[in-house]
């Protein structure tokens, strides 16, 4: 149902041992399409979604499948807009393939990211982060369901947003290990912090758990930022918007470290600086 009407689309297939990107998408246009990935056995694929400021509706219907040993690094960013934005991704890994994917949300009047990743082969791994600076009434959920499927799979899950205005920040996380998937290990980290009195946070991870020999931990929180912290900083001369500033980029600065390369993370961290100029 979710690209029942696109009309166009991009595919891409990674051919087996090749090592490609970083390959740069930009979605600018409202409207359905398709996207399709295939990185075939020991193959890598780096992949920088933008997505850029456009009215009305963007729905993206997206398709991973990783073949044994291949490695996807799917960075995802969505630029502040005044429309809708839908984006459903699939993910399918084989036997020791690598899924690592970034969310860097800045908000819409209603944006979602679904993604579903099914750790189908043993050895394979999906590490998923995140990171928020909302203000006005934007909209940015993220909701994810990491499957493992069978045993000896891992999953690593980070968010971190800061919301501010009467903005609202989401994060619904599920983990489901199923029945004979022993040795699964898995953990999820969310935490917000709000920087407005009508700003809201709402983080949900769950675990589902058909195994007995796994290892899963979950964990969420939401506050302000640190009186003492900010104190701190103004005693030492620094301007309050400023020094809230700082402390907003140390609290988001572990989930973009998440992002291994180091100019695609400069580039969510320009669009972060943007973000942090109207949120204080």
């Amino acid at each position: 149902a979710t690209v029942a009407f696109a009309t166009g689309g991009v595919a891409l297939r990674v051919s087996r041992n090749k090592v490609a990107g970083p390959v740069r998408l930009n979605w600018s246009e409202h409207g359905h399409a398709r996207l399709l990935i295939v990185v075939e056995e020991g193959a890598s694929l780096t992949l920088v979604e933008t997505h850029i400021a456009a009215n009305g509706l963007r729905n993206i219907g997206a398709e991973i499948i990783l073949r044994a040993n291949a490695q996807f690094s799917h960075i995802i960013v969505g630029r502040k807009a005044e429309g809708v934005r839908v984006e459903t991704i699939a993910v399918k890994a084989s036997r020791d393939a690598r899924y690592n994917a970034h969310f860097a949300n800045f908000g819409a009047r209603l944006s979602r990211s679904d993604i579903t990743v099914t750790l189908e082969g043993e050895g394979s791994e999906a590490r998923i982060s995140g990171a928020s600076a909302l203000d006005g009434e934007a909209h940015a959920d993220v909701t994810t369901h990491v499957i493992h499927a069978v045993g000896h799979t891992q999953s690593t899950q980070l968010f971190k947003k800061a919301a501010a205005g009467r903005s609202r920040a989401v994060y619904q996380g599920r983990v489901t290990v199923k029945e004979g998937a022993n040795g699964s290990d898995s953990r999820q980290t969310a935490k917000g912090i709000l920087l407005g009195e009508r700003a809201e946070i709402d983080l949900k991870p769950e675990l589902i758990i058909f195994a007995d020999d796994v290892k899963c931990a979950h964990g969420a929180a939401v506050g302000d930022l640190e009186a003492e912290q900010l104190f701190y900083l103004r005693a030492r001369g620094l301007p309050e918007a400023e020094a809230r500033n700082l402390l907003i980029r140390a609290f988001l600065e572990d989930a973009v470290l998440e992002i291994a390369d180091e100019a695609i993370r400069a580039e969510v961290w320009r669009d972060v600086e943007t973000a942090l100029e109207t949120m204080t």
